[in-house]
Formats: C-alpha cells, structure tokens, sequence
C-alpha cells in the first residue's frame, strides 16, 4: 500500500517538472560533460596565453596510478571567473583566436577589449596569487591606498599560486619542499616552473 503524505506528493511533483523542464537528468549528463570540458580546455588556453605559463604546468594531467593534480585548483578559479556576467566574451574571444601560434598576441588581443580586459586581468592574478580582484575594483580602484581589496579563493589556490614557482619559493607556512633547502643555491632554471616541459 502506498501511503501519500503532502512531502511524497511535493518531492513527486519536483521530480516530475525538473524532468519535464530539463529531460532526464542522465541523457544530458554527457552533453553537459563535453561542454564543461570544452570550457575548461578554453579557459586553461587563455589562462596561458594571459600567463605566459604553459598550459601542462596550468593543467597537469594524471598519469596511471599517480594523480598529478589533486588539488584542481583549475576549478576554482574558472568557477570564480565564471560568476562574471562577461565571462562568455571572454573565452569566446580566445576562442576566436585559440590556433594563433603567437600566444602574446592573444593575450594582447584579449587586453585590448575594454568589455573583458578587467576579468582577465582577474584571471591573471588568480592564477598568480591565488586570489581574486573584482574586475570592477581593477578597473575602477578606491580612491585609498593600496592594497587593493581581494579574497583568497581557497586555501590550496593560496599555496599553489604561480607567484611562489616562478620566485622559486614557497609560501609561509608551507612547502613541498625538503628541510635545508635554503642553503643550497637553486639548481632550476624559471623555464623549468613555466615552460612545457616536464
């Protein structure tokens, strides 16, 4: 015997419209899958070319049996880019652009345009200091000192910031690397922290 209580008709009812509106969620899940993955390429292309850092040392990718990039610090910051209403325009711009072998031209290209040259600046600073400056305070800065207003985006964003590879150092509190480095004088050269080697 079924028992009907007014939450089994509203969780039913839910259910019934969601699916209406949208389809079944599993038919659309590849689709949306593909999509966000065709984002995520664009955004990591255009966070290179804005950074001049290459896109494997932006997007490491996982190997067999040895995860190379746990922290996906990616996500975070393309889900913080992408609470900007002008985020659209600016990976349709890359886009546009994306098989120009010149990175530096797209980069120059993108800071060009007044509508999407304040959020790339975001991204560039994301990715470097793992926080994020509102465009608007970008393009219209207080009239007070610096610094400048920003939040961290998250804690891993925070340590694992461009700024500390291409200084060749790490942030306080926390290192990768081994006691007594300091005394040893760097044995890295910078392309080996930005460029695309491994």
């Amino acid at each position: 015997m079924t028992v009907l209580s007014r939450r089994t008709v509203l969780s039913g009812a839910v259910a019934t419209t969601a699916t209406t509106a949208v389809g079944p969620i599993s038919a659309n899940l590849p689709a949306m899958a593909a999509g966000a993955d065709a984002q995520m390429a664009s955004f990591i292309g255009l966070s290179s070319a804005l950074t001049g850092i290459a896109e494997n040392k932006l997007n490491p990718q996982r190997k067999p049996a040895l995860p190379r990039d746990p922290l996906n610090v990616k996500q975070a910051y393309f889900d913080q880019a992408n609470t900007h209403p002008a985020f659209p325009l600016l990976l349709k711009a890359y886009e546009a652009n994306r098989n120009n072998p010149d990175k530096n031209a797209i980069a120059k290209m993108i800071l060009d345009q007044p509508e999407i040259r304040y959020l790339a600046r975001s991204v560039m600073l994301a990715w470097y200091l793992g926080a994020w400056y509102e465009p608007d305070v970008l393009e219209h800065p207080p009239a007070v000192p610096p610094p400048l207003p920003f939040k961290v985006i998250s804690p891993a964003a925070y340590t694992q910031g461009q700024v500390w590879r291409v200084a060749q150092t790490h942030p306080m509190g926390y290192s990768e690397w081994t006691f007594g480095y300091w005394s040893k004088k760097p044995n890295r050269e910078l392309s080996e922290f930005i460029a695309n080697k491994e």
